[in-house]
């Protein structure tokens, strides 16, 4: 008896095991078969029709290693960019393979890239696509180009092997606004119904470089409505709206003391911003308290920097300067473009629900009109290696 249990056993692990070992490569995509997208860019052309574009990755300039060196990263051959046309993105792309001898490859790529033509015209319907994609990665990097997205896939970047990647690189430092796929489509779906998405445009070429031997870099921040691009505003509005979001990661902000000659520039260590709204006098108002840490890596004062009072002086105009900015910001994008990105809507959801169910149909006449109080607080943590000012004989330092 004992026996055939035994027997029973073993026959059913060499079934277990041959079934794992038969289901091991079925679906495998060779290499040599596949061309590798690396970034995506949608233009909408004539006849309202969707121009779909891609960088890919050439294998044998990759296995050569080249690294673009002097010459120009496009000009050494390490990508080449494609398109194809059709009413939808699908279209476009199954135009697109009729012209390559191999299949293409979306689980690499790095950037999408709407053109600002399409971005106007609305973006859902091309991120619904890229999200039903088995193989297109929710992390990718999306942005918008000042004119075509196709211009900025053909640009021969000096220092790396692809467009995408100096993108890509840009957006992952974190200097102004980074969004992906995911995040895109999530701030689509929020209470508001509104996005931002940072823009990029092409740097001109030095001297004796030809036109597309560049790079493109990112330079301020497209607004959107439901899914079309309403707007746009720059990197010191920008910044603005990434406080009062709570998603500055980087920030130096240079500021004058009152009488004073010379500047003081803060590096910001972190930060941190809280949007609670309130219901006061039958009047909805938000408040936004920022406390930010700032690191001094210039003094071009003769301020001594070990005196508490000098401290405080320039904690005063640090706070002043970043208020600046969220006024802007709100004044921008609260009074003119009638967008709330900033999430208050979100705010207002999550804290008092039952009050947002009567207050959503209403909110898009209620924002604009929402009083903001803006409350900051900075705190210079390090005044660098040296107190006194560099440079600047003893007795006309001031302690």
């Amino acid at each position: 008896m004992i026996e055939k249990k035994v027997k029973r056993a073993l026959i059913l692990l060499l079934v277990i095991v041959t079934i794992a070992m038969l289901g091991g490569c079925w679906d495998r995509e060779e290499v040599n078969d596949i061309a590798v997208v690396l970034g995506i860019g949608i233009d909408r052309v004539k006849n309202e029709k969707i121009r779909l574009t891609v960088e890919i990755a050439v294998p044998r300039a990759i296995s050569a290693g080249q690294t673009g060196g002097g010459g120009g990263g496009g000009s050494q051959g390490e990508t080449i960019v494609r398109s194809g046309t059709g009413v939808t993105i699908a279209d476009a792309i199954a135009q697109l393979q009729e012209r390559l001898p191999r299949r293409l490859f979306w689980g690499h790529t790095k950037v999408v890239i709407f053109g600002e033509k399409a971005a106007k015209a609305g973006i859902r319907e091309h991120l619904d696509f890229l999200i039903r994609h088995p193989q297109t990665r929710i992390r990718s990097n999306v942005l918008v180009s000042k004119g075509s997205a196709k211009s900025v896939l053909e640009l021969l970047p000096p220092i790396e092997q692809s467009s995408s990647e100096v993108l890509r690189e840009m957006a992952e430092s974190r200097t102004l606004l980074r969004k992906t796929v995911k995040e895109t489509l999530q701030m689509l779906k929020g209470e508001a119904e509104t996005a931002l998405l940072p823009m990029v445009k092409v740097l001109p070429p030095e001297k004796g470089k030809k036109e597309i031997e560049t790079i493109a870099f990112i330079y301020g921040t497209a607004i959107f409505k439901k899914d079309r691009m309403v707007g746009q505003i720059d990197d010191y509005t920008t910044r603005g709206v990434l406080w009062i979001r709570n998603e500055i990661k980087q920030a130096h902000v240079t500021v004058k003391i009152p009488g004073e000659k010379g500047n003081i520039t803060s590096r910001m260590i972190r930060s941190h911003t809280d949007v609670t709204p309130k219901y006061e006098k039958g009047r909805w108002k938000i408040v936004v308290n920022v406390m930010t840490e700032d690191d001094i890596i210039l003094n071009g004062t003769k301020l001594n920097l070990l005196s508490e009072r000098n401290i405080e002086r320039i904690e005063t105009e640090l706070e002043k300067d970043i208020n600046r900015r969220m006024k802007r910001a709100l004044n921008r994008l609260q009074k003119e473009m009638e967008a709330d990105v900033f999430g208050f809507a979100e705010a207002i959801h999550k804290k008092h629900p039952r009050h947002w169910r009567h207050l959503k149909k209403r909110w898009n006449d209620l924002f604009p009109e929402v009083p903001v109080e803006l409350n900051t607080t900075v705190r210079v943590r390090r005044p660098g290696m040296n107190f006194p000012p560099q440079g600047v004989p003893e007795q006309e330092v001031k302690q």
